[in-house]
């Protein structure tokens, strides 16, 4: 597991985390529920952030029930913290993380939504003093039902680092894996609204050296992948998981 925590702070520009997880729904007697509608910032939403006009770096971010779970591959970084609206007035503070390391700065970012599906901001971190602009958009992928039978199955991924992590997910979404680094992995993946597709997931890492602890985060389904952001105290971990679907 080593290697992908190594620090690359050059490489890291900036990116947004949240502390804490959304509360979820009981997978027993989520599909009978009352859905509730969706607040105006929950939801999937993905854009461009620069630093000091150089960029753009891709960035994506959970919004859900005050807290933001955000990644950006080519920055190198993911991040945890909370969200919040005033009328139209957007605004985020977050712990940012190097990806698949530890925190490294804090980030406070405002601005405002605009139609409902556009968040046009600027942002400044704590420490490294780095500004820019971050504009996001809505995407409707949030709008497509969970279900942990979308879940089930063998799911597989390899970073840049060759590591490779394979986690197999039962009918009620206990979690169980390993990686090729001999990392083992116990937890669980709940449905939080069923009418949303956004999960909550956590995740004990053990076998691992300084890695090894108990992890807590989201998970959603983008183009047959599953994406997973989990930190803690000490790391940010993200996996974009390819399906192999359970054999009849």
């Amino acid at each position: 597991m080593s290697s992908r925590i190594i620090i690359n702070i050059h490489l890291i520009l900036f990116v947004p985390l949240i502390l804490g997880c959304a509360n979820t729904t009981n997978t027993d007697n989520a599909q009978d529920a009352e859905v509730p509608g969706r607040a105006p910032l929950d939801g999937i939403w993905m854009g461009e952030f620069d630093i000091g006009g150089k960029g753009p770096y891709d960035f994506t971010v959970v919004h859900l029930d005050g807290n933001a779970y955000a990644v950006s591959l080519r920055a190198k970084a993911m991040c945890v913290g909370t969200v919040k609206l005033d009328g139209e007035n957007f605004i985020s503070k977050y712990i940012l993380f190097e990806l698949d390391g530890g925190p490294f700065d804090w980030a406070t970012i405002t601005g405002k939504l605009k139609e409902k599906n556009h968040i046009a901001s600027h942002f400044v971190t704590l420490n490294g003093g780095d500004t820019g602009a971050l504009n996001l958009s809505y995407n409707p992928i949030y709008d497509t039902p969970s279900s942990l039978s979308l879940t089930q199955g063998n799911w597989s991924f390899t970073d840049n680092d060759g590591l490779t992590t394979e986690l197999f997910i039962e009918e009620k979404g206990t979690v169980t894996g390993d990686d090729s680094d001999g990392c083992e992995y116990l937890g669980y993946l709940d449905i939080i609204n069923p009418a949303y597709n956004v999960y909550q997931i956590k995740v004990e890492i053990s076998q691992c050296s300084s890695v090894d602890g108990e992890y807590e985060g989201v998970s959603y389904i983008v183009n047959d992948q599953l994406n997973v952001h989990i930190t803690n105290n000490k790391y940010g971990l993200f996996y974009a998981f390819d399906h192999e679907p359970l054999a009849e």
